[in-house]
């Protein structure tokens, strides 16, 4: 039980303690609350959330969300085991999920319904038509639960996984595996249109394009058209919750710093915050920050020399974004809407992409540390579905192109561009929905770069805004490092639940789930919930 100071009201003492408030130490708070656990999440911003993050950033009564904007958290066990409707989580499931506009006027669409999906493929070719409706029915139908069973359950070592997956579907899934990117999807497009879709997704979640990256497609067309839109803005993710955490007995603290993890004989046993203050843990303490600061954080001489030097050599991912959030008199009207009118209702827009080559030019670019000589990447404007972002008949908007972190060599130069930048981005985003261009509809502006995304998400280094590369050597089991791929770091009673580890970033809360399992196990409680299977298959299903 917790335990209160006599001095003051406040509690010090608990069972857990979570470091850093993002949605998946909540999610892990949440869940192990519930279980009867006292625990307490202690987060240095002043509101909870992490990426799950609504803010007035340019005008009063416009909302904009600063990092994450489209979710699939329904699409796990998380929403319905916590009954986060009940706590006030509510989504928007645009009908029009994706448009990507080209250059030459045209465009490409994504619908909830796959059929049209297809019409729109079959635009630029029948062939592409077809596989897509075969791919969605494969992924987003028949293994829609086999996919889930891959992000919510412990990652498994590659020869155990290789023995689950039978079958021709089992196969094609282990096929995917040691390809790159571009590799796993023009195995199947033909048309470069239906090729940037999808690429450009891909790396829109800040995927590169190496090899044994090749095992996100299947993943994004189980998941490609069911993209929700949190009512209210993403911050209502984290609120919900909170009132979670809060309802089962726990604690949420914020405007606090954690400075250290104490550790006493080889145990995690609390955490000291920057003013001095101690908050000890009988159990256990779970970190939702990344990997290397959870090292820094807990003594590095509480870890043996060379997985210390592993878990420092941490990738992170080689492009960031760069946002520029708008306040609107008027939603932003495409071009490409006189090709095809659902691009004007489309929840997610691509733009500045047109071919692969294209893409592949930009990101040079951006390994370089330059903004690349076309911008491209996705956007929305929320409140299209959803009036309550902004003042009636108002509008809110945001294009994200990919970006260097090191821009010019320094990530200064953000601070000092950002007049220049903004203008350069929206001249570029005018040339595809020219009413931007107008001073009249334009109300207010902001430029959100990859320093203000490491600024306010301090795990998200180098604006890093999956909380590390997806590479071969960080993924699965391998996330951050194999010595702690399974949630659990060499000191006893210290955890991983945040995006360092397995399946990554997103707002999936996946990390912090199986964070929640891997403690519930180690401290012989019986889940409340239904676990998620692990990945299995056989030609049957079964």
């Amino acid at each position: 039980m917790p335990r209160q100071t006599q001095q003051e009201d406040t509690v010090t003492g608990f069972d857990g303690i979570i470091v850093g408030g993002g949605h998946n130490g909540l999610t892990c708070a949440a869940y192990l609350a519930k279980a009867g656990l006292s625990v307490a999440v202690v987060d240095r911003n002043a509101v909870a959330g992490g990426g799950c993050s609504t803010e007035e950033i340019t005008l009063p009564g416009f909302k904009h969300n600063t990092h994450s904007n489209y979710h699939f958290l329904e699409e796990g066990p998380v929403p319905a085991d916590l009954e986060l409707r009940r706590h006030g989580l509510r989504y928007i499931y645009p009908e029009v999920q994706h448009a990507t506009v080209f250059q030459d006027g045209r465009a490409i669409t994504v619908h909830r319904d796959p059929k049209r999906t297809a019409e729109s493929f079959a635009r630029f070719s029948k062939a592409d038509a077809a596989t897509w409706l075969d791919l969605y029915h494969t992924y987003a139908e028949v293994a829609r639960d086999l996919v889930n069973g891959f992000l919510y359950s412990r990652p498994l070592p590659p020869p155990e996984l290789a023995q689950r997956l039978k079958g021709a579907l089992g196969a094609e899934l282990l096929g995917y595996m040691p390809m790159t990117l571009y590799q796993a999807v023009d195995r199947h497009f033909e048309s470069e249109q239906a090729r940037v879709l999808f690429k450009a997704f891909l790396h829109a979640i800040s995927i590169e394009n190496v090899p044994g990256t090749g095992g996100f497609f299947p993943r994004l067309l189980s998941r490609l058209a069911r993209l929700g839109l949190p009512v209210g803005g993403a911050a209502n993710v984290a609120r919900a919750l909170e009132s979670v955490v809060r309802e089962n007995g726990g604690t949420v603290i914020t405007g606090r710093h954690v400075s250290r993890i104490l550790v006493d004989e080889g145990r995690a046993c609390g955490v000291e915050l920057a003013d001095g203050e101690r908050l000890t843990a009988d159990l256990f303490v779970a970190s939702g920050v990344d990997a290397p600061q959870t090292v820094r954080l807990a003594g590095p001489a509480n870890f043996d020399a060379g997985l210390v030097a592993k878990v420092e050599a941490y990738k992170w991912t080689a492009h960031s974004l760069v946002t520029l959030h708008l306040a609107l008199d008027e939603a932003p009207r495409y071009t490409a809407a006189e090709y095809d009118a659902d691009v004007d209702r489309a929840f997610l827009v691509v733009l500045g992409a047109d071919d692969s080559e294209g893409l592949l030019r930009s990101f040079d670019q951006i390994h370089q540390g330059l903004l690349p000589d076309r911008l491209a990447g996705n956007g929305a404007c929320p409140t299209l579905f959803d009036p309550s972002y902004a003042p009636a008949g108002k509008h809110v908007a945001f294009w994200w192109p990919w970006a260097p972190y090191d821009l010019g060599g320094d990530p200064a130069n953000w601070d000092e561009r950002r007049t220049e930048i903004v203008e350069r981005i929206r001249a570029e985003w005018s040339r595809y929905a020219p009413n931007l261009a107008e001073a009249r509809t334009v109300l207010g502006s902001r430029l959100f770069t990859p320093l203000d995304i490491e600024r306010h998400c301090i795990n998200m280094v180098r604006g890093s805004h999956h909380v590390g590369a997806y590479e071969p050597q960080q993924l699965g089991g391998n996330r951050p490092v194999p010595e702690m791929g399974q949630y659990r770091t060499p000191v006893a009673g210290l955890y991983l639940c945040g995006a360092s580890s397995h399946p990554g970033g997103s707002v999936s809360a996946a990390p912090g789930y199986n964070a929640a399992n891997a403690i519930a196990a180690d401290l012989d409680i019986t889940p409340w919930w239904t676990p998620v299977p692990a990945p299995e298959w056989s030609d049957t299903g079964e």
